[in-house]
């Protein structure tokens, strides 16, 4: 379908005749712009160079508007959206991503479409962490264009529109594809690290390592080295993100398309196999090689020698090796799990170099390569020699073996190597994919990493499949970006200019519809009779016709498509055996009773559908997903063939924006309004930009209408259709950013608040616990003042006790003194008296008697001065304390016992 142009988009905006030197230019060769300066301007002669090198020699009668008019000052400058320029052809943008890429800015935006030139060397600064934290915080076209604004602007989408998102990135071999890939992951790997979902404990979670960790491994096993590039994408994958509603990374899921098994037996001259088979040699230990007879270089294995290229210096085989170590111990592959893989994959390569030679059809002189092979895949050895030269079918219940020739068990050897690899590889996506399962309860995001558009001297089936799946990828971009953008202008009603496009819909015709190229050879593929070149009658007898079918003069093997990208060409030998993909019943039972149960832990390959039908169920099931998802596309640029770094060919680079309908897309992005909301959902997320409050009962679209005029009263950048909103990116990210500046002032009073409560709430508490503090500190300083006070009065009490007990004592002693006297006077008066003589005696005794009471009363009295102070003591070391009980009980004793005392002595013995 092509939709209509109007006006001439070639035509000079800014037609001057250019009479100065170093004046920019743009100057008509070959029926090509091309930028351009001038030398001088005499003698009749104009002298110009282009940006490219060339210098140009024009008669100055020659010279018209048309053939050379002055640059527009956009083109001179430069610009990060090519939507800006105010020339639209070719040549312009063309011109805008060399100044870019010679400033080593290798992103460019159109709209919200990401052009990426590979640089083809290290950018410092380019995508470090900080580089990362910067883009996060800034909405799209806040700085300049970047892989990491796109992901940002991905991430954010799944709240700002509510739906799952995807990214396509698409491009030729070489452009920079799985790269962009793994920027992609490490920035939202980070966004998910930084997210309110992600616990404080864990600054990676399982699953954004083990996905961030699978990269290698995949690569490792999946890439290779091809005349285009160096780490080549021989499979195409799909890594869906599942996140959570606060923003981390909750789950995943990889979808693998289309391994190249055929690069496991066989390379074009100047590749390489895949990148494990060096990495494995490179960096096994000794211990290792010797145990899986590797012992030898890569240059005496036939899978790896062929081609004529076992190293690459820009290529790092043991560094690859450990990094694949790494990761899969990040994956908790098990020691028995990596061994065996490592097993198969030396078996894969003792295989190739089993060799045959003819004696009554074809026999094995390589034997101890077939024992070595039998050891590492865990089969026996005379039968894995059987199989290999012989054919065995079961025939009314016999087995017939048949012989094979040397072509056909070389082709029996290629194809188990192949089947083992390929179901080694499954089974490694099948682990991958275990370890990243998780919920899947909220939006995802989708990046889409496949095979770019290929094109060599010979190309085969695997092209085939990869050129169509682009073909499927540029009709997605085609429908999104044009036909469902034109049609749903014209459904609401909007005012613009039809942009004309290339509609790929009819290659795709040929290609997928009933009687179409896979259907007829699916078809063929059927038949047992079936050959290749059966095939090529079929197609050339059926679309001989069709305009974008090619049918080669002069090859016989061949037949051509006339794809978006250009005329390819298709080696039609070996066509069907790769598309029937089918194992002979003896190999099958061969794998399935190895000893090492290969079939459990690697898989088998069985009878299945057709590979081609399998590719196609597959990539319709990938575009009902990308279908359901809101699409951001970033479109590779390789700036030369030679994988150079600062050489931009003009030639490459303008087959692939033609191609890559570049053109059309910056017309349509600078046209269009890519951004649209309903009246309800536009007004509902921006109303908070009014400074009015809004009726809640108002007209929606009114309400919608007065806040665009605050913005553009001119209404270039917006239109309003029947039920939505049409917005230009740029007013879209200036209404974004004028929200985010609100909702940042808004939360800023908020934490504000909440900030003061928790200061508050905080204050409150501290207060409570200084009081408690003070109260316990009050109580003890109290105390201590207490202890101390009671520790002075017990010494004054002691002191004081003391002092009155000793009065005592000597009162006492006074007392007893004086009774002494007046006993010796009473004696002496009765002894005048003329006591008789017996009296005397007995007064004697009574004396003798009286002195002995005495002397008890005066010990006891004494011991109860004793105990005094020994209790008095006991007080004072904190020992025991008298109460006042206990001073009343010893002062009655003592009373009662100078009482006695006393009576006893006024009492008169007696006569």
């Amino acid at each position: 379908m092509q939709g209509h142009i109007t006006g001439d988009t070639n035509a000079p905006s800014n037609p001057v005749f250019p009479n100065q030197e170093g004046t920019r230019v743009w100057v008509r060769e070959k029926e090509q712009l091309v930028p351009a300066i001038v030398n001088s301007c005499g003698d009749g002669t104009l002298v110009l160079t282009t940006d490219y090198g060339e210098v140009l020699y024009l008669q100055t009668t020659e010279v018209t508007r048309e053939k050379v008019y002055a640059m527009h000052q956009s083109s001179i400058d430069g610009v990060e959206d090519m939507s800006a320029l105010a020339e639209l052809h070719e040549a312009a943008i063309m011109h805008n991503l060399y100044q870019r890429y010679q400033k080593d800015n290798i992103y460019t935006n159109i709209g919200s479409i990401l052009a990426a030139v590979n640089p083809y060397k290290q950018i410092s600064g380019m995508y470090d962490l900080e580089r990362v934290h910067q883009y996060s915080k800034h909405q799209f076209g806040e700085l300049p264009p970047h892989i990491f604004a796109v992901a940002n602007e991905c991430y954010r989408c799944i709240w700002k529109r509510h739906d799952s998102q995807c990214v396509l990135i698409s491009g030729e071999s070489g452009a920079g594809k799985t790269e962009s890939t793994k920027l992609l992951l490490q920035f939202l790997s980070v966004m998910s690290q930084n997210s309110a979902g992600t616990p404080a404990s864990e600054k990676t979670t399982r699953v954004e390592q083990a996905i961030v960790q699978s990269s290698p491994i995949m690569e490792a096993f999946g890439n290779a080295k091809t005349v285009y590039n160096n780490n080549s994408s021989r499979f195409g994958k799909f890594i869906q993100l599942h996140f959570s509603e606060c923003g981390n990374i909750q789950g995943g899921c990889v979808i693998d398309y289309l391994l190249e098994k055929n690069r496991v037996v066989r390379q074009n001259p100047g590749e390489r196999n895949y990148h494990i088979f060096y990495s494995l040699l490179a960096g096994a230990t000794k211990e290792h090689r010797s145990q899986y007879f590797l012992e030898e270089g890569a240059e005496s294995f036939h899978y790896l020698s062929r081609a004529g290229c076992c190293k690459d210096k820009s290529l790092n085989d043991k560094e690859l090796f450990n990094s694949v170590m790494e990761a899969l111990k990040v994956l908790q592959f098990s020691e028995e799990e990596i061994r065996d893989m490592f097993k198969l994959l030396s078996g894969v390569l003792q295989l190739g170099n089993i060799e045959f030679m003819t004696a009554g059809g074809a026999q094995i002189t390589t034997k101890q390569v077939v024992t070595n092979v039998s050891e590492l895949l865990g089969l026996d050895a005379f039968q894995l020699s059987e199989v290999l030269t012989q054919r065995s079918i079961i025939l009314r219940g016999e087995e017939i073996c048949s012989p094979l020739t040397i072509e056909q068990a070389i082709d029996s050897r290629d194809s188990v190597a192949m089947a083992l690899y390929s179901q080694c590889f499954s089974w490694i996506i099948l682990k991958i994919n275990q370890k990243i399962k998780g919920k899947e309860n909220f939006k995802s995001i989708g990046i889409l990493d496949i095979f770019g558009f290929e094109n060599f001297e010979i190309n085969r089936f695997e092209q085939f499949n990869i050129n169509y799946a682009n073909e499927k990828l540029q009709e997605y971009f085609n429908k999104h970006i044009f036909s469902l953008e034109q049609l749903e202008y014209n459904r609401e009603g909007v005012q613009w200019e039809a942009i004309d496009w290339m509609d790929n819909a009819e290659c795709l015709d040929l290609i997928e519809k009933k009687l179409g190229l896979l259907a007829l050879v699916n078809e063929e593929s059927r038949f047992p009779k079936g050959t290749d070149f059966t095939l090529l009658e079929k197609l050339h007898s059926r679309h001989s016709t069709n305009p974008y079918y090619v049918k080669p003069r002069l090859a016989d093997h061949q037949f051509g498509i006339k794809h978006y990208a250009g005329e390819v060409l298709y080696d039609v030998k070996g066509v069907l055996e790769k598309n029937r993909d089918t194992f002979r019943d003896d190999i099958l039972n061969m794998l399935k009773d190895s000893s090492r149960n290969n079939e459990e832990k690697m898989g088998t390959a069985r009878r299945k559908p057709t590979v081609s039908s399998q590719f196609r169920d597959s990539l319709h099931a990938l575009m009902a997903t990308l279908s359901v998802s809101n699409p951001f596309f970033i479109r590779c640029i390789k700036p030369n063939m030679e994988k150079t770094p600062n050489k931009f060919d003009p030639e490459v680079v303008l087959n692939q924006l033609r191609y890559s309908g570049m053109l059309e897309t910056v017309k349509i992005r600078r046209a269009g309004f890519p951004v649209r909301r309903t009246f309800k959902d536009f007004f509902s997320r921006y109303k908070i930009i009014l400074k009015d409050k809004a009726p809640k009962n108002g007209d929606d679209k009114k309400n919608s209408t007065d806040l665009l005029y605050k913005y553009d009263k001119t209404k270039k950048e917006w239109q309003l259709g029947k039920t939505k909103v049409f917005m230009k990116e740029s007013l879209e990210q200036r209404l974004e950013k004028d929200r985010d500046e609100i909702r940042s002032k808004a939360a800023m009073i908020i934490r504000a608040h909440l900030l003061a409560f928790s200061a508050k709430k905080f204050f409150k508490r501290a207060r409570a616990s200084v009081i408690t503090l003070q109260k316990h500190l009050r109580r003890h300083i109290l105390r201590k003042r207490f202890v101390k006070q009671r520790k002075a009065v017990l010494v004054l009490q002691r002191h004081r006790r003391g002092q009155v007990a000793r009065t005592r004592v000597r009162k006492l002693r006074e007392e007893k003194k004086k009774r002494e006297e007046e006993q010796k006077k009473k004696e002496e008066a009765e002894k005048k008296e003329g006591a008789e003589e017996e009296d005397g005696e007995k007064d004697e005794s009574d004396d003798k008697k009286a002195e002995k009471d005495e002397t008890k009363q005066m010990e006891e009295i004494l011991q109860l001065e004793r105990e005094i102070e020994r209790l008095q003591k006991k007080r004072e070391d904190g020992v025991s304390q008298l109460c006042e009980e206990s001073k009343q009980e010893l002062q009655l004793r003592r009373d009662a016992e100078l009482k006695r005392m006393n009576k006893e002595a006024s009492g008169k013995p007696p006569v």
